[in-house]
């Protein structure tokens, strides 16, 4: 009665992507990207990024539930839309999508901060419509960092980060972007991104 040794611990509650932890599960709404309108989905895996002054604990949810994996996270690209919703596409899906040269080029000259890249005319998207804009251009290339360790728990050492070559194309309306990582080795992930807003989940739940 008095002394509150044993107090319940707080209870946790969903209010946007950032707060999802493993096994959470959201309902999407009806949405333009065919993969993910209406499907739940449930948190696989997590990570957590650390890629500039205003993204410095940016927490990336994998879920699982629609017929490829989906990332889910929240973005400051477009504050109307900040719901992002990103896929993995391997390299030669890539040189299906956009242009090969522009692509190599943003590799190839990475002093030039300028460049353009172009979806091809005759795309046919399939599983990947709604994630595809017409044309991009390049808002960061920076170093950034990524960990499997939670840095909303608490502070990471440097250890516990593992750094890469950041790359972000955006879409003139910003309601698209390309998200390219290069680790040491070589190794190159590229995501299509659609940024939402945050009433496209229709609800949450907790694990």
């Amino acid at each position: 009665m008095f002394g509150g040794a044993d107090k319940a611990p707080p209870t946790r509650s969903i209010e946007s992507p950032k707060d999802l932890k493993l096994g959470d599960m959201l309902k999407m709404e009806f949405a333009e990207q065919a993969l993910i309108s209406g499907q739940t989905l449930k948190v696989s895996e997590q990570v957590f990024y650390d890629l500039s002054a205003v993204e410095n604990c940016k927490t990336v949810s994998i879920m699982q539930g629609a017929d490829q994996r989906v990332l889910i996270s929240t973005s400051t690209v477009n504050p109307e839309r900040p719901l992002e919703v990103a896929v993995s596409i391997l390299p030669e899906k890539v040189f299906e999508i956009f242009n090969q040269d522009q692509f190599v080029a943003i590799f190839d000259e990475p002093d030039n901060t300028d460049h353009r890249l172009s979806c091809k005319a005759s795309l046919v998207l399939n599983e990947l419509q709604g994630f595809v804009g017409e044309s991009y251009f390049q808002e960061r290339t920076n170093e950034a960092y990524r960990s499997k360790k939670d840095c909303r728990e608490k502070t990471l050492q440097g250890m516990d980060w593992a750094g890469f070559d950041y790359k972000l194309m955006v879409t003139d309306d910003r309601l698209h972007a390309l998200r390219i990582e290069v680790f040491d080795g070589g190794r190159t992930d590229v995501y299509l991104i659609a940024y939402l807003a945050l009433n496209k989940v229709e609800e949450y739940w907790l694990a």
